[in-house]
């Protein structure tokens, strides 16, 4: 192997300084010695991950995650180099990595095309991870929206991956101009096609601008009425009251009726209940205002109120409004069942009645007159005279 390694020309003095010659012939002579060298290389470089690792946790509680990623790299970047060049010091095959670095010609200018781009690529992780951890702490802060971090997610990782590559094509002498046109030309095709779902998307990046509602927001889009469970570029989801989820396109979301009722802190509820003619309408509505006033589902400002709606065919119909808050479809039925149940025990009390549907029938003075069939019957008829 000795011969062998001395034979071949592509060896070069400056991945065998002076030592290591010495080395070689001095402890790395057996294959016993190579043996054990290499194992106590394994064990070294287990200990030098074992290092990264723990500087890593230094240096993140010290100087933040992204500073503790990029010199964890770094140190196991040199761990692994390392490793590699002791690995054929000790099998004396430096040789190789002689062979290789020739293979490639590198020369100046391209040696410096490919360091630029290194750095360019790792800025590019590294700045694609400070956004990200950036727009999490701001979600956490509730500063903006799920449905806002997730958009701003997608935008911001390919603003930095487009500006990386281009500066990338510009170092290496590609000429953008066609790669552009082909794009724009792209870009119309797909436009043509798929005109639903970049209308879909638009409407996204618009209700991530507008913010008309929130996740966890109860909304009513059209006939669906819910939850807002997610929002992504392209649709929402809404988990309705009797758990079912659909899923609304977001420009239909921008082009229909929106209604968020957990916009403010407050929502009103009305339940109608209908009084005898008898009865007196203005003693009614105090009744019922005394009875729903002390409700703990019901706010006491603004106060209940209690107005006459219509006449109807059997009642006078009166409207008991109300106010409950941080409205929510199981707060809403609560206060209604409770209203119900408040007006009724108290109609009760007052002995007022809530009268159902009657119909009176009577006789009109000039109505047409129906025989008796027994008369008919006694009767003798004019065929058998």
């Amino acid at each position: 192997m000795s011969w062998f390694v001395s034979s071949v020309p592509l060896q070069s003095s400056s991945l065998r300084p002076d030592p290591i010659p010495w080395i070689q012939e001095t402890y790395l002579a057996s294959l016993e010695m190579q043996l054990l060298a290499t194992v106590v290389l394994v064990v070294v470089a287990l200990f030098g991950f074992g290092v990264a690792s723990r500087f890593q946790d230094v240096v993140r509680r010290r100087s933040g995650t992204q500073l503790a990623e990029a010199s964890s790299v770094l140190l196991l970047g040199a761990v692994v180099v390392g490793g590699v060049y002791a690995f054929s010091v000790i099998w004396h095959v430096t040789f190789v990595l002689e062979h290789t670095l020739r293979t490639m010609a590198i020369d100046r200018w391209l040696a410096a095309q490919q360091l630029v781009t290194g750095a360019i690529v790792l800025t590019a992780y590294l700045a694609i991870r400070f956004v990200n951890r950036s727009i999490d702490k701001l979600s956490q802060t509730r500063a903006i929206t799920r449905h806002q971090s997730e958009v701003a997610y997608h935008v911001s990782d390919v603003a930095i991956v487009a500006l990386a590559a281009a500066m990338i094509l510009t170092l290496w002498g590609i000429d953008l101009t066609n790669i552009f046109i082909g794009a724009g030309a792209i870009t119309a095709i797909v436009a043509l096609t798929a005109r639903e779902t970049l209308t879909a998307m638009l409407a996204g990046f618009i209700l991530l601008f507008s913010r008309p509602f929130h996740v966890g927001d109860w909304i009513e889009i059209n006939e669906t009425t819910g939850i807002v469970t997610d929002v992504t570029i392209f649709t929402t989801k809404i988990q309705t009251f009797d758990d079912k989820h659909v899923l609304v396109p977001n420009d239909e979301v921008t082009n229909s009726q929106l209604t968020n009722y957990s916009q403010n802190d407050q929502l009103r509820i009305a339940v109608d209940v209908g009084i005898d003619y008898d009865d007196d309408p203005e003693h009614a509505r105090s009744v019922i205002v005394d009875a729903v006033s002390d409700l703990e589902s019901i706010k006491n400002a603004p106060n209940p109120q209690v107005v006459g709606k219509r006449f109807d065919d059997s009642a006078i119909v009166l409207e008991c409004r109300a106010w409950i808050a941080d409205p929510t479809m199981r707060r809403k039925h609560d206060a209604q069942t409770d209203v119900m149940d408040a007006i009724v025990a108290a109609f009760d009390r007052e002995e007022i009645e809530i009268p159902y549907p009657q119909r009176m029938h009577a006789a009109r003075n000039d109505g047409f007159r129906i025989e008796d069939r027994r008369a008919r019957k006694g009767a003798v008829s004019s065929l058998e005279d």
